[in-house]
């Protein structure tokens, strides 16, 4: 079976609410969008956008990017992601230069990590957004049972009954 990656969870800070259930599909090259707290994948290989863009200076107001991050490689057991950011100034009088730059991270699937939005003006604070991947061909991990439920006594790995009194370990250590 070929492995399925989700985005399974997004909390966001200004909003002090979680969005779960989302579980949006995403691939090597994918990047994750903010539109309005709504979230989007843009595919690989519908990224037009160039690293470095010089416009004309308007006097339209600047809008912010939608880029959050991009899924650069998926592994076995954690992702590495691209936290995107963006840096805009003047170069001359006329002429308006945004770079957009990526730091990488490792994350391990189902381990939460957090994105700092881009400035989003003088007046709005900072967005936190926390996000989760997970591998959704594989069932959840689960916890290893390290002690005796009944009794207390320290379990080895691969028992199967506990060595002190027999209670069965509900998982396998």
């Amino acid at each position: 079976m070929k492995p399925t990656y989700i985005i399974k969870e997004v909390r966001i800070s200004s909003e002090n609410r979680k969005k779960d259930g989302l579980e949006f599909a995403i691939g090597e090259g994918d990047i994750i969008l903010d539109k309005g707290f709504r979230f989007e994948v843009l595919p690989v290989r519908f990224d037009f956008t160039k690293p470095i863009t010089r416009n004309k200076i308007s006097n339209s107001p600047q809008k912010q990017s939608e880029r959050l991050l991009r899924i650069k490689e998926l592994g076995e057991d954690s992702a590495v992601v691209a936290v995107l950011s963006q840096e805009t100034y003047c170069e001359g009088e006329d002429t308006l230069v945004t770079k957009e730059t990526e730091g990488l991270r490792t994350v391990k699937y189902g381990e939460s990590f957090i994105v700092l939005s881009k400035e989003q003006g003088c007046d709005m604070p900072a967005i936190t957004y926390e996000f989760i991947i997970a591998d959704s061909s594989k069932p959840p991990e689960q916890k290893a049972q390290k002690f005796c439920t009944e009794c207390g006594a320290k379990l080895m790995a691969g028992d199967r009954f506990c060595r002190e009194c027999g209670t069965p370990v509900l998982r396998q250590y």
